[in-house]
Parts: structure tokens; C-alpha cells; sequence
């Protein structure tokens, strides 16, 4: 992946994704909010982020489209889908969003996986380590954060030692395949 340019093609597919737009003549596409997050297209983490309000929004200048704009959501929690070659291993998520790197397991619904496989589909990799970060709406909603295939954080230290052990060994048999 290169930068976020992705969640603008997937909100241009209709993908359940943040709507995300790249110029403020495009904000209508997102409804009419009062608040809004805008971010680094090239930016990666959470690095350069900031909420903005309309007239903030309106006031700042963004030519040159180098920044996504999003509406800021109001979501229950974040939840995160890890897959190994396109299988589903995990989920951790935050129950917490004011402390959203305290994970705890996340039972994950057939539904809630079929969710993130759709990601993993569309991203086509043939090999890897894919994490697929999601917002839960107020109205109960999955809404893709971000796909992240390049350097996802997998935090095995927060899982038991179960599911630790299981990755771990198909981890092992996954890079065996490949040599």
C-alpha cells in the first residue's frame, strides 16, 4: 500500500468504509456534519490528524489534495481483524475508545468476519500479514478505519496463550510454505 489513496477508491466503490473525500468541493459526499477529521494521504498512523470543525474546515487550505477529509464518527469502539494469507486468525479490540490501545479479545460474528474479508479480497495480496481496523457505529455498523499490510502491529502480547501459540505455529508453517 501507498499512503491512504485506498479508502478514497473504496469509498468510490461503495465499500462500508469511513466516507472519505479529498477536497473540500467533494464534501457533500459526506453528509452534512459539523465536525470532520482530516489526515496526511501519505501519512501513516495517526501521525498529522486533526479534527476540524466545518468552518475550520472551510478555513484551512487543502489544494493540492494531500489530505483525506472524513466526518469524525461517533463509534462504540475500534476493533481490529488480523489475517495470515487471507485466513482469519484474531480480533482485538477496545472497548474503551478513550484508551484505544488497552485491547482485549474480540469474539468476532461470522458476520463481523465476512466484514473484513471483504478487505482482504479487494487487497489481493498473495502472502502476508493483513489487519483490517474497523469503527462499531452508535448504530451498530463496522466501518473500515484502515487496511494495513505493510507493518501491522499484531499486539500478541494482549492474547492469551492459546490463540498466541496458534498464530505463532501457523505463522511458522505459513513462512515454511513460502521457502
Amino acid at each position: 500500500m501507498r499512503g491512504k489513496q485506498y479508502l478514497l477508491d473504496l469509498t468510490s466503490k461503495g465499500y462500508p468504509v469511513i466516507p472519505t473525500v479529498d477536497s473540500t468541493e467533494d464534501i457533500a459526499a459526506l453528509h452534512e456534519k459539523e465536525r470532520f477529521v482530516i489526515k496526511p494521504k501519505n501519512g501513516a498512523d495517526s501521525i498529522g490528524l486533526e479534527f476540524l470543525s466545518r468552518s475550520e474546515l472551510f478555513s484551512r487550505d487543502l489544494s493540492g489534495r494531500k489530505y483525506l477529509i472524513q466526518p469524525a464518527i461517533d463509534f462504540r469502539y475500534e476493533v481490529s481483524f488480523y489475517f495470515l494469507n487471507d485466513v482469519f486468525e484474531y480480533a482485538l479490540y477496545a472497548p474503551e475508545k478513550e484508551q484505544r490501545w488497552k485491547l482485549k479479545k474480540y469474539e468476532a460474528s461470522g458476520e463481523d468476519i465476512e466484514f473484513a474479508k471483504k478487505f482482504i479480497k479487494w487487497n489481493d495480496i498473495n502472502y502476508g500479514i493483513q489487519r483490517v481496523d474497523a469503527c462499531r457505529t452508535q448504530e451498530g455498523e463496522l466501518l473500515l478505519v484502515e487496511l494495513e499490510d505493510l507493518n501491522p502491529y499484531l499486539s500478541i502480547l494482549e492474547l492469551d496463550k492459546k490463540t498466541q501459540d496458534k498464530f505463532i505455529g501457523d505463522m511458522i508453517k505459513a513462512m515454511k510454505q513460502i521457502i
